[in-house]
């Protein structure tokens, strides 16, 4: 039997550990590593945001397609589905927009990565990247114009993303549009910029708090105590720095439907999304609210006001008329640019695809799925490669675990089978 050198990896550990969660970090945080290219060493253009994203995209599915099984068959099959809509939609419209078919294909292509990677790696590559997007925040709470200087937030969206100067509340910062913005603070006890840490801007950090708090409440058994203490006491510091308003009420909730999602019939994740649209109908029809104002009543009345101006075109996908809007409602935006049946197939296929083998599979495909729900009824940020990433990296990983633990025992016998009496012995202890 051959034996790898001390000095070298096994292909098996580069390839299923290693190389899956050095692409998940670098789709992290390789807006961070522009910034930085941008504001000290040359301007950054667009198509090279895109080009970096696109590698990543590009390297993630290369690796599913090397640990190819036949779980990940389904995947494949959306991404054909999402695929030939978005040409035909292109086609039609006589406007390809390939962004819009980039925004829904991170969905299947890191839940492939998720289950190409070995999971026993897991939990280290969650805290590791965990840890780094904590040390940088201590940087920028303890040092930030130490972390202004260094980033140089606004530059770089106004070179890359085409944003203007008197759109940021606060021209004389170089944090992002809203870590300065001049209402109140929720966490009013706090008299600083809101936090962004390797995100770049404080949505997107609560964001990466709701996935941080799913998968915590999902495995805390198998991150064991130290590990969920340390995650969830630095996810809550992260919380209060970057004022997540709807991300703290989110991970409330996702504590709670992670308590009660195994009580619950399998398969009920699927009715996150029509419950929370119906509450937010409910509520913005029964109290009058009006859209107008950009805070949390403000966005729901806005989504709500949104989708009962769609026509026909509409959910059929095939209309921009409400393109620009559609991206302070999430639901409205998969709607406008994937139709309502692509929205519905995409929902079936992160709901009613997934395995529920194990509790941890059940907590956070529940916790997932609420997370959706909740952020579809203000904003599409949950489709940014920056924090999409983890959460179906996280969902493939978990999705795979039967696969593996059956796996690693039909590879463990097979090994046995080549060892002398002693090596077996050996083997066994």
């Amino acid at each position: 039997m051959f034996v790898y050198p001390a000095t070298s990896a096994p292909p098996d550990i580069v390839r299923f550990r290693l190389l899956p969660a050095l692409v998940l970090i670098a789709s992290t945080a390789f807006n961070a590593g522009l910034s930085l290219v941008n504001g000290h060493i040359m301007p950054v253009p667009t198509a090279l945001v895109i080009g970096t994203e696109a590698a990543l995209v590009s390297a993630a599915m290369g690796l599913a397609f090397l640990a190819w099984r036949p779980q990940m068959a389904p995947s494949l099959a959306i991404i054909a589905a999402l695929a030939l809509f978005a040409v035909f939609r292109g086609l039609l419209m006589v406007q390809p927009d390939p962004k819009l078919l980039r925004d829904v294909m991170l969905i299947p292509v890191f839940l492939m990565l998720g289950m190409a990677f070995d999971d026993r790696g897991l939990v280290r590559t969650i805290v590791a990247l965990h840890t780094l997007v904590f040390a940088v925040l201590l940087i920028e709470a303890l040092a930030p114009q130490m972390y202004s200087d260094l980033f140089r937030i606004q530059d770089y969206y106004i070179t890359t993303r085409g944003n203007k100067l008197d759109e940021f509340y606060n021209t004389d910062s170089e944090l992002f549009i809203s870590a300065t913005r001049p209402n109140e603070r929720f966490f009013s006890f706090v008299d600083a910029p809101r936090l962004s840490s390797i995100f770049l801007e404080p949505v997107s950090l609560g964001n990466y708090c709701s996935i941080i708090t799913a998968f915590v409440g999902a495995c805390y058994r198998r991150l064991g105590f130290a590990a969920s203490a340390y995650l969830a006491v630095t996810t809550l510091a992260m919380l209060v720095g970057c004022d997540g308003r709807l991300a703290t009420a989110t991970c409330v909730l996702l504590i709670i439907v992670c308590v009660i999602a195994t009580w619950l019939p399998r398969q009920t994740a699927v009715l996150h999304l029509p419950l929370v649209l119906g509450f937010v109908f409910a509520v913005v029809i029964g109290t009058g609210l009006k859209p107008g104002n950009d805070d949390f009543p403000g966005r729901l009345a806005h989504t709500v006001a949104l989708l009962r101006n769609y026509d026909i075109p509409e959910f059929l996908g095939l209309s921009n008329e409400y393109l620009g809007k559609a991206m302070d409602a999430g639901v409205a935006y998969l709607i406008t640019t994937q139709s309502l049946l692509g929205l519905i197939m995409l929902w079936a296929y992160i709901t009613l695809g997934t395995r529920e083998d194990t509790d941890e599979q059940i907590r956070f495909t529940h916790a997932l799925s609420l997370y959706l729900a909740l952020s579809m009824m203000v904003s599409y940020s949950f489709l940014t490669i920056k924090t999409g990433a983890l959460l179906w990296f996280i969902q493939g990983s978990l999705q795979s675990t039967p696969i593996r633990a059956i796996s690693r025992r039909l590879s463990d016998t097979e090994e046995r089978k080549m060892l002398s009496p002693r090596e077996e012995s050996s083997w066994a202890r």
